[in-house]
């Protein structure tokens, strides 16, 4: 047993024994389940920071959108008449079209643990939780849990997201999940991620300033614009695409209610509160083009909507949002991405989320681009359970399905598939990027060192896909240099490690000194293809039978 491993042991038995960690109780039947009767919070800030699903009004579901983060001062002025809570302090009536700008006085940041994450499971899997915690505790470590996402019964379906994480014990700093890491690594093979969590809200007083810098207003770490009419606001300099070329700020437009406040780094955040079916109509043709087929795109509004509701709850616990608005979640550009057509197909989906067809449970309805082909397994692109609603499959017609049944992990079958590639349904689609369905890259042995360096292994000489998933996308990559070898695991890690390649589909050759990297698609390939979509929906297949193909044979259902 290693040092670090032993010192959790002793810390445990030192104290008197703790008391077990039961696993939670079973499922309820899904007729024990209500709707919930809780609206949001009297206070707005419970609101941001709860991570759970909360209900509008009217009952619609309401979510929280990070428009932007780490901000040092945020400006916006509504387009009409509106009132500016104060948090602690006084609602400040605004004119329509009036611009203020906020900054943060005294913040301090919020105080977070994290903790060596020892793996998770659907809260249902009770067989693959004891197993896991059995595993960690044969080792010698003392394990915690928590429970992630909710459980909520709309329109007599069941929607639960929940998830138990196994944790381990510890001191909460970054230093020790990072050490009980390596030493995981060495010791079993595989390296535990970091589940982080809050223990201190961040604090501080936000100004109110108007256009002449005259201070109007004080809050206490939150302030509330709501616009008559639901009117809307225009965020300005919203930045967006942070860490891609097309990194940037614009003025944005949005409906719903706008809230200002601190980030966990003591820094501003502009984060929206808006009912689900209104946060579609932008986010839907900021994810698809709006000139696709009528039933892609209701195909994509269905998805859009269930990972919406898959995510809340499970996603940034230690923001004061329960989403995004990049495509870590969905992306999401407001009023300005809206279109007639996506309106349209979120109009005609309205409360629409995807179930799977065995176990009924909601869909967490994941979607890439262009599957170059063949679809991948949830579990070989991101470190989760499988899912039998996220099974990869030939994106083909039956017949010529038929011939690549089994998939492409043996890397002749994939090379085959790459070099004669068979009519697939996101290569008959119209308007398709031909340059992402079938692609090529070259590295000189310069730019290939370059890559490796991080890896320490000196001047490479090999480089070998070790594991592959059904689709051919590579798992596992060794790379040999002349003073060691290295391995990179999981195909997003892959991609970037050779120079950000549009998918992880590739086979590797040597053509002289330089490494020749041929691929098909675009993204990860796990639920819908998008383009894919489109090319079903040309042929005349409806949204239904579009998501079954693609979510294995998952239903359509309507949950409010």
């Amino acid at each position: 047993m290693t040092r670090l491993l032993a010192a959790l042991w002793l810390a445990a038995s030192d104290l008197a024994p703790p008391a077990p960690h039961p696993l939670p109780p079973p499922l309820p039947a899904p007729e024990a389940v209500q709707q919930p009767a809780r609206r949001e919070p009297d206070d707005a800030l419970d609101l941001l920071w709860s991570h759970r699903l909360n209900f509008a009004a009217g009952g619609a579901p309401l979510v929280t959108v990070r428009l932007m983060e780490g901000q040092a001062e945020v400006a916006f002025r509504p387009r009409a008449r509106a009132r500016l809570r104060a948090r602690g302090g006084a609602v400040l009536e605004v004119p329509a079209g009036e611009a203020l700008r906020v900054r943060a006085v005294g913040a301090l940041p919020a105080a977070l643990a994290h903790h060596p994450l020892l793996g998770e499971a659907v809260f249902a899997d009770r067989a693959r939780l004891a197993a896991l915690r059995r595993l960690w505790e044969e080792r010698g470590v003392a394990v915690e849990q928590r429970l992630t996402g909710g459980i909520y019964g709309i329109a007599g379906r069941v929607v639960d997201s929940r998830r138990v994480v196994l944790l381990a014990s510890g001191d909460g700093s970054e230093g020790f999940a990072h050490e009980f890491a390596e030493e995981a690594l060495a010791q079993y093979g595989s390296r535990t991620g970091t589940f982080s969590e809050v223990v201190r809200r961040p604090t501080g007083q936000l100004e109110v300033l108007d256009a002449a810098g005259r201070r109007l207003a004080a809050a206490d770490a939150l302030l509330t614009l709501e616009v008559d009419g639901d009117a809307g606001v225009v965020v300005s300099a919203v930045e967006h695409d942070v860490g891609y070329a097309a990194h940037g700020r614009e003025d944005r437009a949005y409906r719903g209610r706008l809230h200002v406040t601190l980030d966990a780094s003591g820094r501003l955040a502009a984060v929206l509160a808006v009912p689900l079916e209104e946060l579609l109509r932008g986010l839907v043709p900021s994810e698809i083009p709006a000139g696709a087929a009528r039933e892609a795109l209701k195909a994509q509004a269905v998805t859009a909507r269930s990972n919406v509701l898959a995510q809340i709850g499970t996603r940034h616990l230690t923001d004061p949002w329960v989403l995004c608005s990049e495509v870590h979640c969905q992306a999401y550009r407001g009023e300005a991405a809206q279109t007639a057509a996506t309106d349209a197909a979120v109009r005609e989906t309205a409360g629409e989320a995807l179930f799977g067809r065995a176990d009924r449970a909601l869909v967490d309805a994941v979607y890439s681009a262009l599957c170059g082909g063949h679809g991948e397994d949830n579990d070989a692109v991101w470190p989760v359970p499988p899912d039998a609603s996220l099974r990869g499959h030939p994106d083909l017609p039956p017949g010529a399905a038929q011939a690549w049944a089994g998939g492409l992990r043996d890397e002749a079958r994939l090379r085959a598939f790459l070099a004669a590639p068979p009519q697939a349904w996101c290569a008959r689609a119209r308007g398709a990027p031909r340059e992402r369905w079938r692609w090529e890259r070259r590295l000189s042995p310069a730019e290939l060192d370059a890559l490796a360096a991080p890896l320490g292994v000196g001047h490479v000489v090999q480089l070998e896909v070790t594991s592959r998933g059904v689709s051919g996308r590579a798992r596992s990559l060794t790379v040999t240099g002349e003073t060691g070898t290295g391995v990179v695991e999981g195909e997003l890690r892959i991609r970037r490690f050779l120079g950000n390649l549009p998918s992880a589909m590739i086979a590797l050759d040597r053509e002289g000194p330089a490494l020749v990297v041929r691929g098909g698609g675009w993204g990860h390939g796990a639920g819908m293809c998008q383009w894919g979509a489109v090319g079903r929906a040309e042929a005349g297949q409806d949204y239904r039978e579009i998501l079954r193909a693609y979510y294995s044979g998952a239903e359509v259902g309507r949950i409010y």
